[in-house]
């Protein structure tokens, strides 16, 4: 059975653990690579990650038992190796039974790096992020099954936003081709946001996550990534907000051939959500008692976007449209979909 290796037990690394255990897969995770750029005692911070997975200040309980031993995460009974190493492609990941690695560090040298793995006995690497030197960037429900084993060595999963937004821009683009749209993501606190103001790469990002911040989006580039014809045609920015999870993508699309009005709207959704290339990644938000529901209520749904409808309007050409989506647990189920299929054709 192929072996599966993960760099990185961030946020994305841990919850994609959590995800697997929760498939059946976690016996095939043979090891785990942390970058360590603290120095820290190896053993202290194997012992501090078994923590951090143990009780997730999100998610709750890990599905399995926790524990660690030495520079070994032993989950449900089974020791795991974490080699630290500044240098992901120095592990021997080939020696450790890895033929799939999984690049979840978000360390943009790591994924540069990535390539050398393949020299090294590694048959895939699988981005947990947008990378320009991936072979296919593939998000389920829109472009999963043009896979090619031969040809796909390094694959993306591309972003969270992405993986929301994408497969229902490319329902509606189809039916009213959309002509440009503008995108307002607003995102739950990411790891490296601090309580207090401290100096960023982008400069308003590192004001105190205790506020809201106006900073940049990728997902105008990401989604034009995957859907040629709208690249270039959208803009996007993104409201970083003091939440754990769950974000909120508001669209404004101006189409080409509009509908006559909503309705048709939602007809085509639901026919793409129940029996079209949606099923099993979107679904439709009605709401409770005839009211629409909060964040927080989206909390560890796998869905990659729940389409609000309460908040679906047309008026002439514009359409606005309101996903929600769990920015890490609903992610990290595209990911092992996508690690699935990797390991089920190699």
């Amino acid at each position: 059975m192929a072996g599966i290796g993960i760099i990185g037990l961030g946020r994305v690394g841990r919850c994609l653990l959590r995800v697997l255990a929760s498939r059946g897969l976690l016996g095939q995770v043979r090891a785990v690579a942390e970058l360590n750029p603290g120095g820290r005692d190896n053993r202290v911070l194997t012992e501090n990650l078994a923590y951090l997975l143990a009780a997730d200040s999100t998610y709750g309980p890990f599905p399995v038992q926790v524990e660690s031993a030495g520079v070994s995460l032993v989950l449900d009974g089974r020791a795991i190796p974490v080699h630290y190493n500044p240098h992901p492609q120095q592990v021997d990941w080939a020696g450790a039974g890895a033929q799939i690695v999984v690049e979840a560090s978000g360390d943009p040298q790591a994924t540069a790096e990535a390539r050398g793995l393949l020299s090294q006995g590694v048959s895939k690497v699988l981005f947990t992020r947008s990378a320009a030197t991936a072979d296919a960037t593939l998000i389920r429900g829109l472009n999963l099954d043009q896979y090619d084993p031969q040809a796909h060595r390094l694959v993306s999963c591309s972003t969270c936003t992405a993986n929301a937004l994408a497969p229902v821009m490319g329902v509606l683009h189809r039916a009213y081709r959309v002509r440009r749209g503008s995108i307002i993501s607003v995102h739950p606190a990411l790891s490296g946001d601090t309580l207090l103001d401290a100096p960023s790469r982008e400069f308003a990002a590192g004001r105190s996550a205790l506020g809201v911040r106006a900073v940049t989006s990728q997902v105008a580039r990401t989604v034009g990534q995957v859907l040629p014809d709208l690249a270039g045609r959208l803009t996007a920015m993104s409201l970083r907000v003091p939440t754990q999870v769950v974000n909120a993508l508001v669209a404004d699309l101006v189409l080409d051939a509009p509908p006559p009005d909503k309705t048709e709207v939602e007809a085509l959704l639901e026919q793409a959500v129940n029996h079209g290339p949606l099923a099993g990644v979107a679904a439709l938000e009605r709401g409770i008692m005839g009211r629409p529901r909060a964040a927080a209520d989206f909390k560890g749904d796998p869905h990659s976007a729940l389409i609000d409808l309460n908040w679906l309007a047309l008026s002439g050409e514009l359409l606005r449209i309101h996903l929600w989506h769990d920015n890490e647990y609903a992610y990290c189920c595209r990911v092992a979909d996508t690690l699935e299929l990797i390991l089920s054709r190699l």
